[in-house]
């Protein structure tokens, strides 16, 4: 009776049952990728291999290289880019770490999860780390290990809406979905990301009332999938208690912007690149949105590109005025918002945020400023 009456509406519902908007295809192991996010991720990959060439010696290009490849559903292409550089960089946390999400997209999990384990020695502190390894967990059916790891995760990042709500799929997987429903409440009761955790939260709260049973095998029959976007939720750079200096929500970005001249948001950009990032994009869904509320719909806004100090003066200045018009592109070509209503400059590294930390990620910003009315 579940399947017939429930399935059609859970089945549109578990699109958006993990944190991330979309994963990598693999033979065994993700969800699909559309040809509109191949062809995104295909540009961050080209910058990459370019970024190899150039810079030979610089991790990040690899793990940049590896992850939009992961991303794009090449999670072999990945591990032939990471495995050429393995006697490079096989010591470091965040190579190993790179390398065991790859290993899990390529279904090889038991070597996945011992590669998070060896990053985690390497960088304890990183709670990413520990929720990779409970997805790994998750595939390989161990609940128990998978609960302790995120459990861990939620010890370093107590209010990381994220870690719950893969916590809470391995809930539901193990069958406890009640215990589930709890921990989804617990995650919205943080207001990030609580769009989506709404709608999980409706998924197990039907599934449950449906059919005491049945809710639990569905999630099981598509764990595949609901994980794989688990773990690429594990991805996301983002801070795990935001800084105060930026704005986070639609609703606060209209007010604030009603009332102040100007808000800074955190925006996140492919290394030494101008290429957003998929996790900031929810964050540009909000600003669109506080641009089109009825409050400000009838201004302008001047968007500010900013940069931290590594590198040249020369350089950031570019880097900023390219990073600011591609929040206005973002905004424009997903929003329709009229781009007679933006303008964009950058500072480069002039405006500091924190001038006693001029290299601090804090200063790695976009800036908007109300302007005068249309």
């Amino acid at each position: 009776m579940f399947l017939k009456i429930g399935k059609n509406s859970i089945i549109i519902s578990l699109m958006a049952i993990a944190i991330s908007a979309c994963a990598a295809k693999t033979e065994n192991m993700s969800a699909g990728v559309n040809a509109v996010e191949i062809a995104q991720y295909g540009e961050a990959i080209n910058h990459f291999r370019d970024l190899v060439k150039q810079k030979p010696d610089e991790l990040e290009a690899y793990l940049g290289l590896s992850r939009n490849l992961r991303w794009a559903g090449q999670p072999d292409e990945a591990a032939t880019v990471l495995e050429n550089v393995k006697t490079k960089f096989a010591g470091n946390g965040d190579y190993l770490a790179e390398f065991g999400k790859v290993r899990i997209n390529q279904g090889m999990v038991e070597q996945g999860v011992n590669l998070l384990s060896m990053a985690s020695e390497k960088n304890p502190d990183d709670w990413r780390l520990h929720s990779a390894q409970g997805i790994g967990f998750d595939y390989l059916a161990f609940y128990g290990d998978a609960q302790k790891s995120y459990k861990r995760a939620l010890e370093l990042c107590p209010d990381d809406a994220a870690v719950m709500n893969n916590m809470a799929i391995s809930q539901g997987l193990s069958g406890s979905i009640d215990r589930a429903i709890i921990t989804l409440e617990t995650a919205l009761s943080y207001g990030r990301h609580s769009e989506k955790i709404a709608k999980n939260l409706k998924v197990f709260k039907d599934a449950r009332d449906l059919c005491s049973t049945c809710g639990g095998k569905y999630l099981r029959d598509s764990k595949a999938s609901i994980l794989a976007a688990g773990l690429r939720a594990t991805d996301d750079r983002s801070a795990c208690d935001p800084e105060p200096e930026f704005t986070q929500s639609a609703n606060a970005m209209t007010e604030e912007l009603t009332v102040a001249p100007s808000i800074n948001i955190k925006v996140y950009f492919e290394f030494d690149s101008a290429i957003l990032r998929p996790e900031t994009k929810g964050t540009l869904d909000d600003l669109a949105s506080a641009l089109n509320s009825d409050a400000l719909k009838d201004y302008r806004f001047e968007i500010a590109g900013h940069t931290d100090a590594v590198g040249s003066n020369e350089y950031n200045q570019s880097l900023s005025e390219q990073r600011a018009r591609a929040v206005l592109d973002y905004l424009v070509t997903e929003f329709g918002i009229d781009a007679s209503r933006l303008e964009t400059v950058g500072f480069g590294e002039e405006h500091l945020l924190d001038q006693a930390n001029p290299e601090s990620d804090i200063n790695r910003r976009v800036q908007v400023t109300r302007l005068n009315k249309i």
